[in-house]
């Protein structure tokens, strides 16, 4: 990309020093810098891009975009600007040729459900048999290869990298997870999204939004970003059960499809019945009723299942093609997942971190509850305080609670399990300050036909510590291995007998 070219798509700036004559590469992080980079310095919450400025230009990096002046070598050049952050968007669009335009573009915002529903959406386009790409928290897939994202949504620069890289790969469809943090800090500026979904708007991340009013209204964003050409043929997907529909349906001039689970939505299900295997249903849509054979357990899993039948039948897809490819689905990894089913025990994980998650859990779970039930919750360090006192609540309906923290990071683990203590309505639980102690301590005093559940991590592999060092964890392989030497071992067969 000529560097001139670039420049020259801005009114207001400041340029000092000489540029390269073109550039192919664009980032916010030094490491990434070198002579074909544009590095763009970003003030973040925790360090600002401006004091890295230096190392991109050791690197080799000569295209430099800052808010302040810096002094450089003369062989480079800098641009100052009004809005980084924006700039690193544009200049990307351009760099990597506009590669979301070849693409579907599908965003999903909303407090629980975006892993879910954009997962189910993936693995639905590829049952159709369509190239898809997915981003979220699960990491990044084309098709079903994986790769490691840090973010639920990248910065910008990483998400347009990740565009291109999918449409070099020939992918029909990109669906994205699209997070309050990403609206707010202008990430996913740039993306012009054709069909856009809410899941519902429950409390979480007050501590970076303040108020719910503001939470709500970011969320908005993704819905009047979209653009008043109504010749461009797009769609808001909405959740008609939160209230919060109706203001957002209220953004945009683009049709609204709604579902719920009444009759006063477009889609909604009846006739449901389901097992910890799967839930079968009625779906009532305006192209008339259709079974719907699922491997998802949860009235929220139905409700997530109709927002990726939807996207499916806005592109073009006929309901009965789409409600054939859903009894192919594989469970969503981490989300209501049960391992391993021949275990005399059912141990489940979910990635729950909100009460409203977690009230829904507990709902879901108790009808098919034959013992005890075991609730295991974390609370997450240095994010929104406020809500652990009802998550302590919320999970002593369980016959046994056990507290730990959740990526304690600068929190003291002792206080954070302290704040869930302190809902708890009755005193059979028990709290640890290491969360593989707490689930190995849920496993040992488990007997056969209890269920356990380990809500908040998933299959999040990491626990974020002191300094944000990331130590390596997965609920789901320590439950495993606590499972199998409790209930495989010679001393449990001969229990047994």
């Amino acid at each position: 990309m000529n560097s001139k070219t670039l420049i020259s798509l801005l009114k207001i700036k400041t340029a000092y020093g000489e540029f390269p004559d073109t550039v192919t590469n664009i980032t916010t992080d030094s490491r990434e810098a070198d002579a074909r980079s544009v590095f763009v310095a970003l003030r973040g919450h925790q360090v600002d891009g401006y004091n890295f400025i230096p190392k991109a230009v050791e690197a080799g990096c000569r295209f430099i975009v800052t808010d302040r002046y810096i002094g450089l070598p003369e062989d480079a050049g800098l641009l100052i600007v009004k809005d980084p952050s924006k700039v690193a968007a544009l200049f990307a669009e351009y760099i990597f040729g506009f590669p979301h335009e070849s693409q579907t573009m599908i965003g999903v915002t909303g407090t629980n459900g975006k892993t879910t529903v954009a997962t189910m959406i993936h693995n639905l386009s590829r049952s159709l048999g369509k190239n898809s790409a997915y981003l979220g928290t699960n990491g990044f897939m084309i098709n079903e290869d994986r790769y490691d994202s840090i973010n639920t949504t990248p910065e910008t620069t990483k998400l347009h990298k990740r565009l291109k890289e999918a449409n070099d790969a020939e992918t029909e469809v990109f669906t994205m997870e699209v997070s309050s943090h990403a609206l707010k800090l202008g990430r996913t500026f740039g993306i012009d999204y054709d069909i856009t979904i809410f899941t519902n708007l429950t409390q979480d991340h007050l501590d970076f939004h303040n108020t719910m009013d503001e939470y709500g209204y970011v969320k908005g964003l993704l819905f009047s970003q979209m653009g008043q050409n109504v010749r461009d043929r797009k769609y808001i997907i909405v959740n008609n059960d939160d209230p919060w529909s109706e203001r957002y349906s209220a953004m945009t001039p683009h049709e609204v499809i709604s579902y719920g689970m009444d009759s006063g939505a477009d889609f909604w299900p009846s006739d449901i019945e389901g097992t910890l295997e799967g839930f079968n249903f009625t779906l009532n849509t305006p192209d008339g009723p259709f079974h719907i054979n699922s491997p998802f357990i949860g009235y929220f899993n139905i409700q997530n299942l109709m927002c990726a039948v939807i996207s499916e039948w806005l592109q073009g897809y006929k309901l009965a093609r789409i409600a054939g490819a859903v009894a192919h689905m594989e469970p969503v990894e981490g989300r209501l997942e049960v391992l391993d089913p021949e275990l005399p025990v059912d141990i489940v994980i979910d990635f729950a971190h909100t009460p409203d998650a977690l009230d829904k859990i507990i709902d879901t779970i108790e009808p098919f509850v034959t013992g005890r039930l075991i609730f295991l919750v974390g609370m997450t360090g240095e994010r929104d305080m406020t809500k652990a006192k009802e998550m302590g609540q919320i999970s002593t309906r369980a016959d046994y609670a056990i507290f730990t923290p959740d990526n304690p990071a600068n929190d003291d683990p002792e206080m954070l399990v302290k704040a869930l203590e302190a809902g708890a309505v009755h005193e059979n639980y028990r709290s640890f300050t290491d969360r593989e102690a707490g689930i190995r301590h849920a496993v040992e005093i488990s007997a056969p036909g209890d269920t356990i559940v380990l809500a908040c991590k998933g299959r999040e592999p990491y626990q974020i510590m002191e300094d944000y060092v990331k130590v390596p964890h997965r609920d789901d392989l320590i439950a495993l291995d606590a499972a199998y030497r409790r209930y495989r071992s010679d001393e449990y067969a001969a229990d047994e007998d």
